[in-house]
């Protein structure tokens, strides 16, 4: 089989969970698509240099970070966005549904995308604000016209909420305690 070919397995088998750390720690998201297609070229260019006795994903991760704090540096908006623990967390979390046997990232989120339906309409809101959009929960909180501790408490229902839905569904282990 060709390198190319084998790229491109690799590649689709990767997208999503990409796509959705890029999503996680991305200064600006309407530029997702655009660090995904940087990420994929480069990774193409860079692919003697990578080592076939480690894993594909958190390679493409790294070169994804690398392309995002460029961005946003030649931006001029270069912030402490992330600090690094939260990175080395979120880099752990992904490696870790990476690693675990069983469904499928696309699976894990068919399935997180049901147990958030599933969620009162305040609470899917929060989450929605928060995880989806990007707001801090300052913002969000009063763009819902409710006070920080009140909003906070919410979202942090609901993450309890989804993580007992995702427990149910067996995608999500006892030992992995709240989702941050």
């Amino acid at each position: 089989m060709r390198a190319e070919d084998i790229f491109n397995i690799l590649v689709r088998q990767h997208a999503e969970m990409l796509t959705a750390y890029i999503h996680s720690v991305a200064f600006d998201h309407s530029n997702v698509d655009d660090v995904f297609q940087e990420t994929i070229i480069t990774a193409w260019n860079r692919l003697d240099a990578f080592d076939r006795a480690r894993p594909f994903g958190p390679w493409l991760r790294g070169i994804a970070r690398n392309h995002i704090l460029s961005s946003a540096r030649g931006k001029r908006r270069y912030r402490a966005h992330i600090d690094a623990l939260q990175q080395i967390r979120i880099d752990e979390q992904f490696d870790q549904v990476e690693n675990s046997p069983g469904d499928s990232f696309s699976d894990r989120s068919a399935a997180l995308l049901d147990c958030l339906e599933k969620l009162h309409p305040d609470s899917h809101a929060a989450v929605d604000l928060v995880y989806v959009r990007g707001l801090d929960s300052t913002a969000a909180a009063r763009s819902v016209g409710a006070s920080d501790e009140t909003f906070r408490k919410r979202l942090y229902r609901a993450r309890l909420t989804l993580a007992e839905c995702l427990k149910m569904k067996s995608l999500f282990k006892p030992s992995d305690g709240v989702p941050a």
